[in-house]
């Protein structure tokens, strides 16, 4: 028995406590996304800054998450995350009042350094403080809570914006949220001794952030210059050459922080391929679809939020299916028919046109996040399952870094194909139209509608319709690769024989007494 159980700990109230911090943190995520099109009104801010308004908070969240999750094993978890969810609700609430596209990127890059101190903070404060036979219960109820954070986020900025308010007050909500957190955390989570183990080091931080922001730098800018342009593919690949090497260094070192021999077990890796796509594909859902409801269907922020409650039903739904699916089939065929259901739902997009039925995106939209449910909490649980109670920190921080990367890159490559898509059909379209016309025309749906041109506000719906289409298609493929990892795990490499189906919950707790 570790030493936080031997103090007084209230399970319940420390439960609320940390689904209350994890819950501003990741509504700090997705609130923002319905508040684009105003944020492009009122300061003037294009595509690019548009995604970067996202990005900023992603990227950074990924790049701090190895060493917040470190720090927390060897500073104390407790300390980490008042003073992270502090530090949070302060970012937060300065950044809904500025008026300068840059300054708001990087208030939210901070916001993001702040925020990788308590994701992975909350789920090593569970690991430590539940017992084994309790323990995916609370992990359930934590995936379940950051899952509807980021359903309700559009819901909520909508409200905030159909009633009058500024685009800021989107973030202030968040920062309130984070200090209520803070109060909870104080009082209910016990002060778990810190262990000292592991060393803090700056290279595999600076590494991420390196590898995580070149990369992402350069889907971003495809918006702009097209794939084929020095500037966009250079940065990548340059970011992917950096995030290999630190991946082949942190394996050699003797106390990792990017502990990737845990891809060795086939069941760890199909879990985290199936969250960190699950994350790719549901963030760059709620980007293009705010494009689609606002701007071509015309629709209010509120109606716009009203319209993606279905997310947050399909995880109310989805979080008890799943819990309930996995003790009766296993966690691998859980995960597995989640993915199943979120590509059947990308390929009905291809379904949605200017005319189309709210009732077909309402179904869609549900369908989504019922898959997105399915695979949350057992590949949650199943991952954290194969870290070592003593590396809880540094193991969920590995695992939240490669689920936020995910978040960066859905909304990065989903964002620039379809932008890009979208400026070649405008190109294509207004071939006669003036010089002027045409390259304001495809810089956005907005942009082409604000013209006033004829010719343009002709060819700019179905052009987004048809970018929206191919978008949805190419994350349905990702979700079908990351069906096949699923399905067809690896042979292990030490024995040569395929490695064991996932445990079910009653084995998982039965392995984790024994390891206790």
């Amino acid at each position: 028995m570790t030493e936080a159980r031997q103090t007084t700990v209230r399970p319940v109230l420390a439960l609320f406590a940390l689904t209350l911090t994890v819950s501003a943190v990741l509504l700090g995520s997705t609130i923002l996304n319905v508040a684009l099109p105003t944020m492009q009104d009122d300061l003037g801010a294009s595509n690019t800054e548009q995604q970067w308004f996202l990005n900023a908070y992603t990227l950074t969240f990924a790049g701090f998450l190895l060493v917040a999750g470190n720090a927390g094993d060897r500073f104390g978890l407790k300390r980490l995350l008042a003073w992270g969810t502090a530090a949070f609700a302060v970012t937060t609430a300065v950044a809904g009042f500025l008026d300068s596209p840059m300054a708001i990127i990087i208030l939210r890059a901070l916001m993001g350094v702040a925020a990788a101190t308590i994701m992975p903070t909350t789920l090593a404060v569970i690991l430590r403080i539940f017992p084994a036979e309790k323990r995916a219960r609370a992990i359930a109820s934590w995936a379940a809570a950051s899952g509807l954070s980021i359903s309700l986020g559009p819901l909520l900025g909508g409200a905030l914006l159909s009633a009058g308010m500024w685009w800021g007050s989107v973030l202030e909500i968040v920062a309130l949220l984070a200090l209520l957190g803070l109060a909870a955390t104080w009082a209910w989570i016990p002060a778990i001794p810190a262990s000292g183990a592991g060393e803090l080091r700056v290279m595999p931080v600076a590494g991420s952030l390196a590898g995580i922001g070149l990369l992402v730098f350069g889907v971003v800018h495809a918006t702009d210059d097209g794939w084929a342009y020095l500037g966009t593919w250079l940065p990548a690949v340059v970011g992917i050459v950096v995030l290999a090497g630190l991946a082949l260094a942190e394996a050699r070192h003797r106390e990792p922080l990017l502990d990737v021999g845990l891809f060795k077990h086939a069941s760890f890796t199909a879990a985290v391929v199936a969250l960190t796509v699950g994350s790719f594909v549901v963030f760059g859902y709620l980007y293009f679809t705010t494009f689609y409801l606002q701007i071509l269907r015309g629709y209010s922020p509120l109606q716009t939020g009203l319209l993606l409650i279905p997310l947050s039903v399909g995880l109310m739904v989805g979080a008890p299916l799943s819990r309930n699916a996995t003790e009766r089939f296993g966690a691998r065929a859980t995960i597995s028919a989640g993915i199943v259901l979120m590509t059947a739902a990308f390929a009905c997009v291809a379904g949605l046109g200017v005319h189309t039925g709210p009732g077909w995106f309402v179904a869609d939209a549900f369908a989504l996040q019922l898959g997105f449910a399915l695979v949350l909490a057992p590949a949650t649980t199943l991952a954290s399952a194969s870290v070592p109670i003593e590396r809880a920190g540094a193991g969920s921080a590995l695992l939240n870094t490669l689920r936020q990367l995910g978040s960066a890159l859905g909304v990065a490559v989903l964002g620039s194909i379809l932008w890009s898509r979208y400026a070649g059909m405008m190109h294509d379209r207004l071939s006669g139209a003036p010089a002027g016309v045409r390259r304001t025309a495809s810089e956005s749906l907005a942009s082409a509608l604000a013209t006033g041109d004829p010719a343009a506000v002709k060819a700019a719906g179905p052009a987004f319709l048809s970018a929206m289409h191919t978008t949805a298609l190419v994350a349905a493929g990702v979700c079908g690769i990351a069906l096949l990892v699923t399905l067809f795990p690896r042979p292990s490499r030490r024995s040569g024989t395929t490695a064991a189906p996932p445990r079910t919950p009653a084995r998982e707790r039965t392995h984790a007494d024994h390891r206790s």
